[in-house]
């Protein structure tokens, strides 16, 4: 084993602790889980007649331990016990044969030192038992699944992946428990969560297509676009018949496309020997000055006359005078002109509608649904939603964000801090107290080159201008990026 395997299998280790304490916050008690299953259970009898609902039983939920191998007895059995004589029966006493005695009386003593020197003995042992111990253990993993399984087929996927966590428990080695809880994930809108287990499963299967596949379908609701198409396009290399990876790609170039030009409409839905086959032109749109109509005349019902005049551009001039006597008022009558120089030579400028403005909420969040809830209503505008931070007590980060931060939500957050022009008070303890919130770790390894950027900014600016605390020295430490 070179020191780069050991490093990554280190590095591995400690993703799935980092993802397992992310899930055991979303597992239930166990108390309340019995419940439920009695509950099913009561259930199930109701309907046993019916033969589809006897096909859905869940597996059976008392698992059968596999029996223990039996440990070989090495005693010898050829030894027998002597009969006692009696001190007057000297016929027997003629029969006694000494060298048989002391021969067993040997063997009595050998039994004894093998019985005290069992540790050779001990160390097959041992390996038996480990070999039984795994054996157990990966039938339990299995037997987790089959109860993952059971619970996705209904729709139950805060069960599902409670199973399929003691599953990975159970044989942390198995990339399909990965693969499956990233299902689930999936289906629950964890998207960051979904992410990284299709990554566990990849690096315990580089082959896993379907991983690859889940962590596009996650990284495409996160709007990672260009590793979206990387796992797309490696599906396409080893399987160029795959028609679900081929419609995504389609799509992930198409929300590409969007997200860096904008809104695009698309063209008609015609045949292309119906379309038409004249050359297209391009309208210029000129502002004409409006400034001498008044606004209250703007808004009434206007008459518009439409004058033909003279192209020429010597007369122009003369022509303008003669218009504005016949028309009876400005502010009713628009002339239409072809001459560009009898128009206003303003520059074309298209006025974007304002924005509307949202309130920005008052009340601070306790929880992390109130927080998400007045996160999306903010629409992502930034001076909103960099005042509604400021707002919220950095000590409270650590209850909002209990079950973990979205990735969504600290790119975000990530953005608002580099554009912060001074470092203040409440930026260092945001920054301290977001790194104790679980899986931080994870979203720092997961980050996007755009949000890494960001964030050696932010660092940048801490060392240069106060990195002489021990609070910043503890966030230059934790926010470090390999």
């Amino acid at each position: 084993m070179t020191s780069e395997y050991e490093r990554k299998l280190i590095d591995m280790q400690y993703q799935m602790r980092e993802n397992n304490s992310y899930l055991t916050d979303y597992l239930k008690d166990l108390n309340s889980w019995t419940d439920d299953i009695k509950k099913k259970e009561e259930n199930l009898k109701t309907t046993a007649n019916s033969t589809s609902t006897i096909k859905e039983l869940p597996p059976v939920r008392n698992f059968v331990v596999p029996p223990r191998p039996k440990k070989k007895s090495k005693k010898n059995n050829s030894s027998t016990k002597t009969s006692s004589i009696r001190s007057f029966d000297y016929r027997a006493w003629d029969k006694f044969n000494v060298d048989e005695a002391c021969a067993q009386i040997d063997n009595e003593q050998q039994e004894k030192e093998d019985d005290n020197n069992n540790e050779e003995d001990d160390g097959d042992a041992d390996e038996e038992d480990e070999e039984w111990q795994e054996e157990v253990l990966k039938k339990k993993g299995e037997y987790y699944k089959d109860c993952g399984n059971y619970h996705f087929k209904q729709k139950q996927y805060t069960e599902a992946i409670e199973s399929y966590t003691k599953a990975i428990e159970c044989n942390p080695i198995c990339p399909i428990y990965f693969a499956n809880r990233a299902q689930c994930q999936l289906f629950e809108q964890r998207y960051g969560a979904c992410e990284a287990d299709c990554t566990l499963a990849i690096q315990l299967d580089e082959n896993y297509l379907k991983a690859y596949y889940r962590r596009a379908l996650a990284r495409v609701e996160m709007e990672k676009f260009d590793q979206a198409r990387e796992d797309l396009q490696y599906i396409l290399a080893r399987e160029p018949s795959n028609a679900d990876a081929k419609t995504k790609l389609a799509e992930v170039n198409k929300k590409d496309e969007i997200k860096r030009l904008g809104r695009i409409y698309p063209l008609q839905d015609k045949p292309i020997d119906k379309r038409s086959t004249k050359p297209l032109k391009r309208i210029e749109i000129q502002e004409i000055d409006t400034s001498i109509i008044s606004i209250s005349e703007t808004t009434k019902k206007k008459a518009i006359i439409i004058e033909e005049m003279d192209t020429d551009p010597k007369s122009s001039e003369s022509i303008i005078p003669s218009i504005s006597s016949v028309l009876p008022s400005p502010s009713t009558i628009i002339t239409a002109t072809t001459p560009l120089s009898v128009q206003s030579k303003k520059p074309t400028t298209i006025e974007k509608p304002p924005t509307k403005s949202i309130p920005i909420p008052t009340a601070i969040p306790t929880t992390g649904f109130q927080f998400k809830r007045d996160w999306l209503n903010l629409n992502n505008q930034i001076e909103q939603q960099a005042i509604y931070l400021k707002r919220i007590p950095p000590k409270s980060y650590k209850t909002i964000f209990s079950t973990g931060i979205d990735s969504s939500v600290f790119s975000r957050i990530l953005l608002l801090w580099s554009n912060e022009t001074t470092i203040d008070e409440h930026l260092l303890n945001s920054m301290y107290e977001i790194r104790l919130t679980p899986r931080f770790n994870t979203q720092l390894s997961f980050l996007g080159s755009d949000d890494k950027k960001l964030l050696e900014t932010i660092l940048q600016k801490l060392e240069n201008k106060c990195s002489s605390t021990d609070k910043v020295q503890t966030i230059l430490r934790d926010y470090k990026i390999d």
